[in-house]
């Protein structure tokens, strides 16, 4: 059966072209993205038993949780936690099948752990954190749609690639500070960074917890953020070699440990920043105002049939595929459109929009970009596998 895929060349304006262009990332250690990576691995883990004992996955959506914010007393050189961290885990799941229970519970709060020890240097698990799980039964009409690999839901995905200098900028910029600054300054993983463009300047306001226990006085602080500053400036204009480039860090600091970006476990979660799935970065892992983009919460919901999660992550990696396999296209954004019941490769529309890179775009490319969403349609299974060994980012 001949699938719906329409390709066009982009109407508008090249992003790049724009006057102005803002973009900003979450880091891991955000409470939205903390939520997102703990409804994504218990995903995961329930998916793995489900599969390891049953013989296969069983319908679930646990994309509903949230973080409520703990109190903490922190000061230069010292930090105590006054009341933990609250996660609640809640959304639906399968709880039994044939005749054999599912440890729901029990995997969720295993899995919240787990993410949390993997991904945060200085938060406890065990310390500083509750984790507690509300999830249900899932509603039995649904769970054909996982049996027969169907689309749940009439829903839309859609991406975007290449990154424009700036998205690339904001995006490697988080990483540099979640990964590498790590292990070199006194910092937590709860980091955001904001970039702005206004023509050729690149202006990139980030937030970055330090580690009160490692810092003695403000002398000490100022020396770190001054070392954090320099690190992240010169990296940054690595980035964007032909814009003029300022990074600025922790703009709302005052003169008293009050007044400063000072935490005990590396996240304001630890003191009146509470999260939520999906209120963070989509699945491009930025949030772009001046882009395309679905609200939709992929973290946590079913791989096998949950089209809204499926669709923006298969919209994202057919982009990559088009600007890579296309000769000539500078850009591509793809959307696709699924009806409820109908199989997950045969979508009610996918299209594309292409910018080429020299002038109009041809027939012939049309026609390749088209053969290349067809095969990433007809090899829409492959994103399921991906995701079970989370080889793909969702935030």
């Amino acid at each position: 059966m001949e699938r719906n895929i329409v390709v066009t060349e982009a109407t508008g304006r090249f992003i790049e072209d724009l006057p102005v262009e803002i973009v900003e990332r979450k880091g891991i250690g955000h409470p939205d993205s903390l939520c997102d990576g703990i409804a994504e691995r218990v995903s995961v883990e329930y998916t793995r038993w489900c599969e390891e004992n049953l013989g296969g996955p069983l319908h679930h959506n646990f994309d509903k949780v949230q973080l409520v914010a703990g109190d903490v007393d922190v000061e230069f050189g010292r930090g105590q936690i006054l009341r933990p961290i609250r996660i609640q885990i809640a959304g639906r799941g399968t709880p039994e099948a044939g005749g054999r229970k599912v440890p729901m519970d029990v995997i969720a709060i295993r899995a919240a752990k787990l993410h949390i020890s993997e991904t945060m240097k200085y938060l406890d698990p065990e310390k500083h954190v509750v984790v507690d799980c509300y999830a249900g039964r899932g509603s039995s009409e649904l769970v054909h749609t996982v049996e027969q690999i169907r689309a749940n839901d009439t829903s839309f995905g859609c991406a975007n690639w290449p990154r424009s200098t700036t998205e690339n900028a904001v995006f490697e910029l988080a990483q540099y500070l979640n990964v590498d600054l790590l292990s070199q300054f006194p910092i937590g993983e709860d980091i955001k960074v904001m970039g702005m463009r206004r023509g050729e300047l690149i202006v990139l306001t980030c937030a970055v917890p330090f580690i009160a226990p490692f810092l003695k006085d403000m002398g000490e602080y100022r020396e770190a953020k001054q070392g954090v500053l320099a690190a992240l400036q010169a990296f940054a204009e690595n980035l964007a070699p032909r814009h003029t480039v300022r990074v600025e860090v922790n703009t709302a600091d005052g003169d008293t440990p009050g007044e400063l970006y000072l935490t005990l476990t590396g996240t304001s979660a630890e003191m009146g920043d509470d999260g939520s799935v999906g209120r963070g970065n989509r699945v491009t892992g930025l949030i772009t105002p001046f882009r395309s983009g679905s609200l939709e919460a992929a973290a946590g919901k079913n791989p096998i049939s949950h089209v809204g999660k499926i669709y923006n992550v298969l919209s994202y990696l057919a982009a990559q595929d088009i600007v890579a396999q296309v000769k000539g296209v500078r850009e591509a954004s793809v959307y696709m459109l699924s009806q409820i019941g109908h199989p997950l490769d045969q979508p009610l529309i996918c299209t594309a929009t292409l910018t080429g890179s020299d002038g109009a775009l041809s027939e012939a490319q049309r026609k390749e970009a088209q053969k290349v969403l067809d095969s990433r349609l007809a090899r829409v299974h492959e994103v399921r596998t991906l995701m079970a060994q989370q080889k793909v980012k969702l935030y």
